[in-house]
């Protein structure tokens, strides 16, 4: 499977994605990059796929270690070969196994995932894409769970979610004590729907901010705030 990989390269580091597992999106990069800004200390990726938010997290921070779990072997090995042939391999760890089976000795600051978000859906014929995209492998109750278990105290979190998903989420998060405390609607263009929501809370109970991002402009130029946030990680854009 590896022929049909391709290699994203960013300024500070490469990654091989795309079969098994996604490939790269627009939308995880620009979760990347803003996550990256909230990362600190201990940090943990849950479903890292190719390693793209532990990477951009450990570029961003250089004090902060990441581990990443992925749950598919086959995709756990490229994201391990990533780290390994990357700057920051002495502050990223993948590890193979399913978030409800992980029991780690340590709690961690900060927790970021890209999880999966279709249901109902017809399954792929890929078992690692299927993973990937379907919720039948994390759910959104599954994986606020998770987050419980894991978080520190004064930790804080955040995912990339539809609209509706992130509804669903927040109801389960609720449930455990754990509350948003921002949205960020993602936009392809300033006259189109929510494509995703970037979202980050704690177990601090506050107000929660809501604001939002254009991919690129009506003119189909990247807009200004995303040139920003991506500028430390895309080659296309001048530092």
């Amino acid at each position: 499977m590896a022929e049909n990989r391709s290699l994203f390269e960013f300024k500070q580091f490469s990654l091989l994605h795309g079969n098994p597992g996604l490939k790269i999106s627009t939308e995880a990069c620009l979760f990347g990059a803003w996550v990256s800004l909230k990362a600190r200390g201990n940090c943990l990726d849950i479903g890292t796929g190719c390693g793209l938010l532990a990477s951009m997290l450990a570029q961003a921070n250089p004090t902060c270690t990441v581990k990443a779990l992925e749950i598919h072997p086959e995709v756990t090995k490229v994201a391990s070969e990533n780290f390994q042939n990357g700057p920051f391999k002495n502050r990223l760890k993948v590890i193979q196994t399913d978030v409800s089976e992980y029991n780690p000795a340590e709690k961690f600051d900060f927790i970021c995932s890209n999880p999966p978000f279709f249901t109902n859906h017809l399954a792929s014929t890929d078992e690692a894409k299927h993973m990937a995209i379907h919720a039948d492998h994390l759910i959104p109750a599954d994986l606020a769970a998770a987050i419980d278990r894991l978080i520190s105290e004064g930790g804080e979190f955040a995912v990339l979610y539809p609209a509706d998903v992130l509804a669903l989420f927040e109801q389960s998060l609720n449930s455990h004590g754990l509350f948003l405390h921002e949205k960020v609607t993602v936009h392809s263009n300033p006259s189109s729907p929510v494509l995703r929501v970037m979202a980050s809370g704690s177990r601090v109970k506050n107000t929660i901010t809501e604001s939002r991002i254009n991919i690129k402009t009506e003119q189909g130029e990247y807009s200004p705030e995303f040139i920003e946030l991506l500028r430390p990680y895309y080659i296309i854009f001048p530092s």
